[in-house]
């Protein structure tokens, strides 16, 4: 696995992460603290090793997803690799990891699909970046 590569794709995630949040579809507690005073530097070592591991995440499933050789099949790896990447920012915030980016799950709406959505509205994108790259 290539570190750089990885690297360049991860602020790439944080840019994205950063439209969204702009969206309302997620939220960055570590802006707060910017905005609050000084920041630890703990709380972007924290931010920076959760989009890491979010990068070889999706590093991991983009490589599985190219692998593939029938397209439909790919296509729905895809949906699903997406699916999971907007989990994967979820269970972030399950497991209370300090100072990572927050899905709103009701972000499209309080319907019983909605977070549904928001998952993979907001996967698909992070999803993008490992399926172009490489």
């Amino acid at each position: 696995m290539n570190f750089g590569a990885l690297a360049l794709k991860a602020l790439v995630i944080i840019g994205i992460l950063f439209l969204l949040s702009l969206a309302g579809a997620v939220t960055f507690p570590i802006l707060s603290v910017l905005s609050n005073g000084g920041v630890a530097i703990t709380s972007l070592l924290f931010l920076i090793l959760a989009i890491i591991i979010l990068s070889i995440i999706g590093n991991l499933l983009g490589r599985g997803i190219r692998s593939v050789k029938k397209p439909m099949e790919a296509l729905i790896l895809a949906f699903v690799g997406s699916f999971f990447m907007g989990a994967a920012l979820t269970l972030f915030a399950i497991l209370n990891i300090p100072y990572t980016a927050r899905i709103n799950l009701n972000w499209l709406g309080t319907n019983w699909y909605s977070p549904i959505l928001a998952l993979l509205f907001i996967g698909a994108p992070l999803m993008l970046v490992f399926m172009v790259a490489e």
